[in-house]
């Protein structure tokens, strides 16, 4: 459960919108069948108003059926056409060979944080499938088809409800015999239909000079629309409504990492990334995000944390450059303390300018392994607020309960019940 009190900041009210995330399984069952469950439940007691999110309720049957595993009910759907919550089914089948192969369906859910009617059409389905290698060593290659239909704006040309039709592709291969045992992964959707690109992704990470210094970089290729300089203007027929809002062209994006380990106490940490994209005819928006800190752990047994953190954001829009600064310490028996702080000075396009500051303290306390209640109180100050307190608490319980599954069963499954 997560709460807060606070004033509205336009009509002053008094609001206070509580929170409560439920994640309920069970596992162990026969076949080695769990079920999951995850929503959020919200009401808010000033306003009497609050919306209910079912984002998870599915079954998975691992065991049945000799390298059969199929999952039915409300899932998290990732199988190269994006992220999804879906009433859908999929179902793996891995006979022993050399490769595995995915089937899914089902129809997308989208939770939008208004009370009217919702803007994108509900009527949406999305369905395919990928084989993969599984003999491959050090690592994989995965081939699928994912097809997404929204919508028919058009009368008896059922043509037009396809959205996406993208072949897909992904891979990594890992060389451990090399210096830096370097790790080179990829992926790509081609819209077969439009003979468009989607997305292509390309990356490698490693281990440079020493084993305490590890590297990352990522280029990554997004081009969403196909339908040229023309704005599609229903927002039914978007493949990416919110990049759509800023661009009808194509982002490139490059990602870069490092981390350096001093000591078993000690680390450092650095991180920059660069972004292009064409908002309108040959105006280029090019936007810089990039951090730099340290990481301490006193006691090197992770009870304790301390983070320092520089960060800087550029893009057309404007500038930030700020401090972050976290601790969190779970030192003393049962008790939880944790204080964070953001400083950030921020310049904008507009010519608006001012220092925004956000701080929390938060105390917590577990009354058992499962039960766990925190207290927090925030202190933000920026050009909107000069004065900006809130307080919020949390409570957190798990419960464990045994099934009556005969041992034999829970055995071939690999899983307690809980």
């Amino acid at each position: 459960m997560l709460g807060q009190v606070r004033q509205d900041d336009q009509s002053r009210q008094t609001e206070s919108p509580t929170d409560i995330y439920g994640d309920l399984g069970v596992a162990g069952l026969h076949h080695g069948t769990s079920l999951d469950a995850y929503f959020r439940l919200e009401h808010d007691f000033g306003t009497g108003q609050g919306p209910t999110e079912f984002y998870n309720g599915s079954i998975r049957v691992p065991g049945a059926i000799p390298g059969v595993d199929f999952t039915l009910g409300r899932q998290f759907l990732n199988e190269g056409g994006g992220v999804f919550i879906a009433d859908a089914g999929k179902i793996r089948v891995d006979p022993g060979g050399p490769f595995a192969f995915t089937l899914f369906g089902g129809q997308p859910r989208y939770f939008e944080p208004t009370f009217s009617s919702e803007r994108l059409s509900q009527d949406e389905q999305i369905f395919g499938g990928s084989i993969r290698t599984t003999h491959v060593k050090n690592g994989y290659l995965s081939l699928g088809y994912f097809q997404q239909d929204r919508d028919q704006p058009v009368p008896n040309q059922p043509d037009q409800r396809v959205l996406r039709q993208l072949v897909t592709a992904a891979g990594s291969l890992a060389f451990p015999t090399l210096a830096g045992t370097p790790n080179f992964y990829g992926s790509a959707a081609l819209d077969a239909k439009r003979q468009n690109l989607d997305q292509a992704t390309a990356g490698f990470d490693a281990f440079l000079v020493h084993p305490r210094l590890t590297f990352n970089f990522e280029s990554t290729y997004y081009k969403p629309q196909d339908q040229g300089e023309r704005l599609q203007t229903d927002i039914n027929r978007r493949e990416d409504p919110i990049f759509e809002l800023f661009s009808l062209s194509q982002m490139l994006q490059f990602r870069g990492g490092l981390r350096y380990t001093f000591s078993r106490t000690l680390s450092a940490f650095g991180d920059y990334s660069y972004q292009r994209y064409e908002q309108l005819d040959n105006n280029f928006i090019n936007g810089h995000l990039a951090s730099t800190g340290l990481l301490w752990l006193p006691g090197g047994d992770g009870l304790e944390v301390v983070r320092l953190e520089y960060y800087l954001i550029d893009s057309g829009g404007g500038n930030v450059n700020g401090g972050r600064f976290y601790y969190e310490s779970r030192v003393y028996d049962r008790i939880l303390f944790r204080a964070k702080a953001d400083v950030g000075y921020y310049e904008k396009a507009s010519n608006e300018r001012d220092t925004a500051v956000t701080s929390l303290l938060g105390l917590g306390y577990a009354f058992s392994r499962d039960l766990v209640a925190e207290l927090d109180f925030e202190a933000n100050r920026n050009k909107r607020f000069n004065e900006d307190f809130r307080v919020g608490f949390l409570v957190t319980y798990k419960f464990r309960q045994r099934t009556d599954t005969p041992a034999t069963a829970l055995a071939a499954s690999g899983r307690d019940a809980s």
